[in-house]
């Protein structure tokens, strides 16, 4: 029923917002959607938290590549809600607090998970769909007008969500195999299930029951398995006979072994984020804004990884054909400190700046060769890059004092870890692969040109 008629010269009213209609809806108080917002606030956090605990450690790059991905939303998301919080309501916001013990028991059980369907069940098969139903109840109960800013959010949110359950339920189609797999599957989503009901659901606005299923945690802090793990299509993972750093540089070398040596230090990536998850997981108490500036370069970092097997892919190899070592990120997952980790990583990335032996060079390296893909990789890893090398000095050199003790406390880890990798090579008969690759490499170059693909 209409309450007035009113003349909008047959322009939608409201900026097409919604009707009148929808806008006189009560929707939610100022307190009430601080409270729903924390909620979401704190599964976003758990679920970036979760994956950086697990990404070393599930053997499955493809699963690597989304977990990089998904963490960094889920860092954007705690960091858009925490800026709404403090739009709505004067500091102190405990934006950090657990705003309800019975979530953080439901949150605490999923990242226990012993195995990559266990945790591709809890987080894309219960924890996201949970949260994609409470942003709809949400979306419909809200007043659209009255708190426009949020409605915005949890629609951006929401598609983000929705997509990566979507990535979710195809991972675990083609993982779960056996009628052993989906009954296992199916016991542990009855678990966590067990303990949302408990939680009266994502909003626990839910009638709540008591948990009867026996948990897996012990009321500490999950421990991590730092050590990362590659499944039985990748051989030989120590193996570093090949010198792809100096190739490009050796003036002699041909223009594939140029190209392909730069697209393959980026396949390589692959143990930087394999060594940022524990740096993510393990360093506690700092302001969020860290998390999601570290979550940021994983993914990017991901991403370099991700370009290097489609460059292989353009040169007509599988990715996981050659060795692609994990050495330097099992050695500074387990015998350094995450801290000590993240000294290297940015002494790394400082390294690459210089214009004749960094980054730049490389691009030019890259341009010269004719290879579209790898010219293409390059721009966007140098440009990267220059990102990182701030990210680091924002929050590693005010700790240290300077950007010279930081640099020399660097340095000292940076002679550590090489100490400590030295043995990794032993680990491996270190089989010469490179002029196999190359050759395979030239041979597909003819077949497609002959091709015209």
């Amino acid at each position: 029923m209409n309450r007035a008629i009113i003349d909008n010269k047959g322009i939608p009213p409201l900026a097409g917002i919604c009707t009148y209609e929808e806008a006189c809806k009560p929707g939610f108080t100022v307190d009430r959607s601080v409270e729903l917002l924390k909620r979401f606030n704190y599964i976003a956090k758990m679920l970036n938290q979760t994956l950086a605990a697990h990404l070393a450690r599930v053997p499955e790059w493809e699963v690597k590549c989304a977990f990089g991905y998904h963490l960094w939303l889920d860092a954007e998301h705690s960091a858009a809600i925490r800026k709404r919080v403090s739009e709505m309501r004067e500091p102190p916001l405990g934006l950090d607090h657990v705003p309800d013990e019975r979530l953080h028991d439901w949150l605490d059980e999923a990242i226990r998970a012993e195995n990559t369907v266990e945790l591709l069940v809890g987080v894309y098969r219960v924890i996201r769909p949970e949260l994609i139903l409470a942003f709809n109840r949400y979306l419909n109960e809200m007043n659209r007008i009255a708190e426009h800013p949020t409605y915005r959010l949890l629609r951006g949110m929401l598609q983000e969500e929705e997509e990566m359950v979507a990535w979710g339920e195809q991972a675990l189609e083609a993982l779960v195999q056996t009628p052993e797999q989906t009954a296992s599957a199916a016991q542990w989503e009855a678990h966590l299930r067990a303990f949302l009901k408990a939680a009266g659901g994502v909003d626990g606005s839910d009638v709540s029951e008591p948990c009867t299923a026996v948990p897996r945690s012990d009321g500490q802090r999950y421990e991590m398995d730092p050590a990362p793990q590659r499944d039985e299509r990748f051989i030989d993972p120590y193996n570093t006979s090949a010198k792809i750093d100096s190739y490009p540089w050796e003036e002699d070398s041909s223009p594939e072994e140029k190209a392909y040596s730069l697209i393959y230090k980026r396949l390589r990536e692959m143990d930087v984020p394999e060594w940022m998850g524990p740096i993510l997981y393990r360093i506690e108490g700092k302001p969020w804004e860290y998390y999601t500036d570290l979550s940021r370069q994983l993914w990017d970092e991901t991403r370099h990884a991700m370009l290097g097997e489609i460059g292989l892919y353009y040169g007509g190899v599988p990715f996981y054909k050659y060795p692609i070592p994990l050495g330097a990120s099992m050695i500074l997952n387990t015998d350094l400190t995450p801290t000590e980790a993240h000294l290297i990583l940015w002494r790394i990335e400082q390294s690459l700046m210089p214009k004749q032996t960094g980054k730049q060079k490389e691009w030019e390296i890259a341009s010269e060769t004719g290879n579209p893909i790898s010219q293409l990789i390059q721009d966007y890893d140098w440009a990267d890059e220059v990102l990182h090398a701030q990210i680091g000095r924002k929050w590693l050199v005010p700790d240290y004092g300077s950007l010279a003790a930081t640099t020399e406390i660097a340095d000292h880890a940076m002679r550590a870890w090489g100490q400590a990798a030295a043995k990794t090579a032993t680990w491996s008969e270190q089989k010469e692969w490179w002029p196999a690759f190359i050759e395979e490499i030239r041979e597909n170059q003819k077949r497609l040109a002959s091709s015209n693909i």
